[in-house]
């Protein structure tokens, strides 16, 4: 992926799009449908391009945007890796799923999970 000129994702459903990040972790430019988890992983204009699903000229017009402008589909793109990084990494998504069973333990009374972590904040 870090070989594309730029990575399309045409979806008119989707979840939180794995494939999306991946791309944005290794610095590929993204032109992406507005759907589901997209517009969560991507900040539009600032780390990749979104554009209305179902809408050809939208996206084909985001594609060449990104292809003529390549100064700023790769500024966007290193925006993208760091919002990867600082978002979506492994750690953050751990603790994020954490959280959630935390609270569905919480709301039937119960408090441990049996998780631990360093003092650095690393699963142990």
């Amino acid at each position: 992926m870090g070989l594309f000129d730029v990575f399309v994702l045409p979806s008119v459903t989707e979840g939180l799009p794995l494939v999306v990040l991946e791309a944005m972790a290794v610095g590929c430019p993204v032109v992406a449908a507005r759907v589901g988890g997209v517009p969560e992983a991507m900040e539009d204009g600032r780390t990749g391009r979104l554009v209305p699903a179902a809408d050809p000229e939208a996206l084909a017009q985001g594609v060449a945007d990104a292809l003529r402008d390549r100064a700023g589909t790769q500024t966007m793109a290193a925006a993208a890796a760091g919002r990867v990084r600082g978002l979506f990494s492994h750690e953050q998504m751990v603790r994020r799923t954490l959280a959630v069973y935390r609270q569905a333990l919480a709301a039937r009374g119960e408090d441990r999970l049996g998780v631990v972590f360093s003092q650095d904040g690393a699963l142990e």
